[in-house]
């Protein structure tokens, strides 16, 4: 293994797990993302796992402490107990969120009491007491029920006396005598308490928020920055209260921001009881924004913000974890050296599926299977299948439920539809759809599209993992698009979000209508076609041909078209791969790939089988026609070289 692919394999997969420099280093700016979320408003972050949210966080306190501010960082895996994150019978909700939230403000005030120890602005002889008063309060434990005392008192005194006394006269005229007295006194009391009833907690929301405000006085800049992380492993019946008791004593302080970073689907932030009375945090009130970087990075919602992202991502972290200094400075030098060409690296961005911790596992997969080479398209694909596989699947295969109903979604939308994405109603409650969700296995392209022939519905538009069909990549079963609309296959989504109905996906049916045969473990899903074993045979950017290209050929025009160099380009080049033969789809796809540079000409392409049916190209001498049962296809001319010169006046390739 090479010393970059050594690099690239060992990239970490958690922020966590490596110090803060290297994530400040490593980290991305996604967007207006960072800008959003750094101002001081109490904010929700949403995103599945492996999105970038502790990463995120992480970033966002680096930045906040140059400024002086006092950043915490909360958590939520490490707080509570036995007796309160675990349902007890025996114990009330409320009671078990009360414990839960005792030990985070206790955890509060630890982390305040490190953060004055380094700095020098704190005075120690207020913030103490204040610290102390506020833990005091916060573990406050009251007895729900009776409290006896029993009084017993007991009284023994006993005496013992004696007297002796001898007397002698001896030869020598001496006298002795002896006298012995004795007497002891025991006198004992004792009081005994009995209590019957309960230990509870009791915590007055306003005293602790009271307190915490004079805390916060007493620190740099009056100001407090409090970051919670994973939120969404508290248990989903104790969230609301949670959140209800944070808000009353944290929220409450204006000096205090707080940001929370949790996924959505297992987030629960506020309830209503029976009575109509809320519960919880309001999340358009109390915290006032919320993002949600499941949106941002999916390939097929914006392909060229995609792949930047996710070019700088593994740059970044490359980068960061280099300490032979091989990674150099310029991150385009950089992806020459690890990507074959633009296709392989388009191909990683969309296998990522908007989620860096896919991408990195991606990337780490196909660096310790290209030795010295570099990752080509097929290297990606045959990575991003044996993570899927191997390591992303594993939480689905846990539910039985959830792999039937991935199995009965892959065999409609890619076996029947032969596309990847489908829609679903908005209004759908579905666990198994959420659950499939936060694994990874589909993905949320766009929210709230409409149907045509369904109209005052709503409908969210998802898309299977690239797990689910990249080996059927090259094969008759390759999906065509995103989804299927009246006017064909649709690779990209509209700009207009209105769909067909035959993207629908009806979930009913599968409930009603019973389910297929059940697999128990993802990776017997399969349709007919094999693994993807094809050679390679996307151009290298690299290789001599393109260097035979005219520069600015997408906006040459030949007899007054652009199509002429287009396809005359396209042509030799796919000659390049051992394509002698080539369609009109064939020839669009090449130029698509190869020659289209600048966004606002990549339309130029959609009339391509229109322009190799009417002149000026059709009359060309270049090219020749054959006629075959499923259409026409195109091929170059012998003296094609030629014709290379004369239009171009440049050397034609070999």
């Amino acid at each position: 293994m090479t010393p970059l692919s050594e690099i690239l394999a060992t990239m970490p997969r958690r922020a966590e797990k490596k110090p803060d420099n290297y994530l400040v280093d490593s980290f991305v700016h996604i967007g207006s993302v960072f800008p959003l979320f750094s101002c001081f408003e109490n904010q929700i972050i949403y995103g599945r796992r492996g999105t970038g949210k502790t990463h995120l966080l992480k970033y966002l306190k680096s930045e906040v402490n140059k400024s002086g501010v006092p950043c915490l960082e909360i958590d939520m895996r490490t707080m509570g107990s036995t007796g309160g994150m675990y349902a007890d019978g025996s114990i009330s909700i409320t009671e078990r969120a009360s414990r839960l939230l005792s030990d985070t403000l206790c955890d509060i005030r630890e982390q305040i009491l490190d953060v004055c120890y380094d700095s020098e602005s704190c005075d120690f002889s207020q913030l103490i007491p204040l610290l102390d008063e506020f833990v005091e309060q916060a573990t406050n434990i009251v007895i729900q029920g009776s409290i006896d005392k029993e009084l017993s008192t007991s009284k023994a005194i006993s005496s013992a006396s004696s007297a002796k006394m001898s007397a002698g006269l001896s030869l020598q005229s001496s006298i002795s005598a002896d006298l012995e007295c004795s007497q002891s006194i025991n006198d004992s009391g004792t009081v005994t308490t009995r209590e019957s009833g309960q230990q509870t907690l009791r915590i007055h929301f306003g005293t602790l928020s009271r307190i915490l405000k004079r805390i916060v006085k007493q620190l740099p800049e009056s100001s407090l920055l409090i970051l919670i992380d994973e939120w969404s492993e508290v248990p989903l019946d104790l969230q609301p209260y949670l959140a209800d008791m944070l808000r009353r004593i944290i929220f409450s302080v204006p000096s205090i921001t707080v940001k929370i970073a949790a996924i959505s689907h297992r987030s629960r932030f506020r309830i209503h009881d029976e009575n109509g009375a809320s519960v919880g945090l309001e999340v358009s009130s109390d915290a006032s924004a919320s993002l949600n970087l499941d949106h941002f990075m999916v390939f097929d919602s914006d392909k060229e913000q995609s792949v930047e992202f996710f070019k700088s991502l593994i740059f970044k972290h490359a980068k960061a974890a280099d300490r032979k200094n091989i990674i150099p400075d310029d991150v385009e030098k950089f992806i020459s050296m690890v990507f074959k060409n633009k296709n392989a690296l388009e191909e990683f961005a969309r296998a990522s599926e908007g989620v860096p911790r896919d991408a990195i596992n991606i990337i780490s997969q196909a660096a310790q299977h290209q030795k010295d080479q570099k990752i080509g398209v097929k290297g990606i694909r045959n990575a991003a299948r044996t993570w899927y596989t191997t390591s992303k699947s594993k939480d689905i295969n846990s539910r039985t439920e959830a792999v039937g109903l991935l199995e009965w979604i892959v065999s409609v939308v890619i076996g029947t539809k032969r596309t990847r994405g489908f829609l679903i109603n908005n209004t759908t409650n579905d666990e198994l759809i959420d659950y499939l969700y936060d694994s990874r296995v589909i993905h949320l392209v766009k929210q709230g599209v409409s149907v045509r022939s369904a109209q005052g519905f709503k409908y969210n538009l998802y898309s299977l993992d690239y797990g689910c069909y990249s080996h059927l990549i090259n094969t008759r079963d390759e999906p065509q698009g995103l989804i299927n609309d009246e006017a064909g296959y649709i690779s990209v989504p509209k700009i207009d979000n209105s769909y067909g109905k035959s993207s629908i996906l009806d979930l009913d049916s599968y409930y009603k209508l019973g389910h297929l045969p059940l697999f128990e473990q993802t990776q017997d899903i399969e349709l007919t076609a094999h693994f993807y074993e094809r050679n390679d045979d996307v151009l290298d950017f690299d290789d001599g041909i393109f260097n035979k290209i005219p520069k600015y050929l997408e906006a040459q025009k030949i007899k007054g078209t652009i199509y002429i160099p287009l396809i005359f380009v396209a042509l030799v080049l796919r000659c390049k791969q051992g394509q002698e033969l080539s369609n009109g789809t064939e020839i669009t796809k090449t130029i698509n790939n190869y020659l289209i540079s600048q966004p606002k000409n990549e339309k130029a392409p959609n009339n391509i089988s229109r322009a190799l049916r009417t002149e000026p190209v059709s009359n060309e001498k270049w090219i020749i026609r054959r006629e075959r049962s499923d259409g026409p296809f195109f091929e170059l001319s012998s003296d094609w070289r030629k014709h290379w010169e004369e239009y171009f006046k440049l050397d034609p390739p070999i």
